[in-house]
């Protein structure tokens, strides 16, 4: 009787081990983008806002936040998929974590960008692709417009504060969007 309950536990082990009985994780779905060709900056915006604060909104994040080449670049290193498993991992452990929900609110205010706000931005996205694409310069970069937009955005569907976020059409890849 004892080797029979010896046998029994050992094999439910195997069955375990092999059989992963450890509970599954679901997986993310990610969230498409839909808006980024679009001709308004403010569906963009409101697109990779909500994105930004939803589970298995990393690729449509990052879509917005870096430029085609340099996604491109991480995807041929074998290291965008695990970026956006890490971004989509901790949104959904922040988004479990949080009383509620973050939406974008309306676009407060909104003006175009300044010649030196375009010099900073092209700067801002040489630095963040140096690592994928270390020989790309400025000139890679051709910003066809662009707004400083200051928002709203809302918490339980209630105003939760204010922010400001650069919005800019970058090459032919429709629009980008820089946070603070």
């Amino acid at each position: 009787m004892k080797k029979a309950a010896i046998l029994l536990a050992v094999c439910t082990l195997a069955v375990c081990s092999f059989g992963s009985c450890e509970p599954k994780k679901e997986s993310i779905s990610n969230i498409e983008v839909n808006e980024q060709q679009n001709d308004s900056y403010e569906n963009a915006l409101k697109e990779c806002f909500n994105a930004m604060y939803s589970i298995g909104g990393g690729d449509a994040f990052y879509s917005y936040m870096y430029p085609d080449s340099a996604v491109e670049a991480m995807k041929n290193e074998g290291k965008y998929d695990e970026l956006i498993n890490t971004f989509n991992d901790t949104q959904d452990k922040i988004i479990g974590d949080e009383n509620g929900t973050l939406t974008f609110g309306s676009i407060d205010d909104s003006k175009e960008i300044s010649d030196e706000q375009r010099d900073g931005i092209k700067k801002y996205f040489v630095e963040l692709c140096k690592p994928y694409l270390p020989d790309v310069t400025a000139e890679s970069f051709d910003i066809k417009e662009g707004y400083e937009v200051n928002f709203n955005y809302l918490h339980n569907g209630e105003k939760g504060g204010d922010d400001m976020a650069l919005v800019v059409k970058l090459n032919d890849e429709g629009w980008k969007i820089i946070t603070k």
